[in-house]
C-alpha cells in the first residue's frame, strides 16, 4: 500500500483538508505574485488618467491612500459605487480628464511632501 493510499484509507478528512489548504495557498500565492509583478512594472506606475480607470486603480498606480484619492476626485464615502469610472466622475463634476489629472498630481505632491515632513520630524 502506498503512502497516499494509506492516507486516503486511514486519514481521508485530513488529506482532503491538506489538499484544500494547498489549493488555497497556490491560489493566493499566484494572485499575490501576479499583482506584485503587475504593479512593479514602471508602465503601470503614475499612469496618465484614462476614463476606464477606477479610483482604486489610481490609488495603486500613484501609491496614494484611499482618502487622498477620494478627496482629489471629489468622492464622498458611501455616495458613489466603489467601481465608478473616472469618466463618470468627470461627467458628474463637469470636469475634463486633464482637470482630474491635475488634481491627482497636486494630491500626490502634497501627500509626498507631508510624508517627507513627517519622516523628517521622526528622524530629527
Amino acid at each position: 500500500m502506498t503512502a497516499i493510499s494509506h492516507l486516503w484509507a486511514e486519514h481521508r478528512l485530513a488529506l482532503l483538508a491538506f489538499v484544500a489548504a494547498l489549493g488555497a495557498l497556490a491560489y493566493f500565492g499566484i494572485t499575490t505574485l501576479a499583482a506584485a509583478v503587475y504593479w512593479m512594472d514602471p508602465a503601470h506606475q503614475d499612469q496618465p488618467l484614462a476614463g476606464w480607470m477606477t479610483p482604486r486603480y489610481v490609488g495603486q498606480s500613484y501609491h496614494l491612500p484611499r482618502d487622498v484619492v477620494a478627496d482629489a476626485l471629489m468622492i464622498t464615502r458611501g455616495e458613489d459605487p466603489p467601481r465608478i469610472r473616472l469618466s463618470d466622475i468627470a461627467t458628474q463634476n463637469d470636469m475634463t480628464m486633464d482637470d482630474l489629472q491635475s488634481r491627482i498630481d497636486t494630491a500626490k505632491t502634497a501627500f509626498e511632501e507631508d510624508r517627507q515632513n513627517r519622516q523628517g520630524q521622526t528622524d530629527g
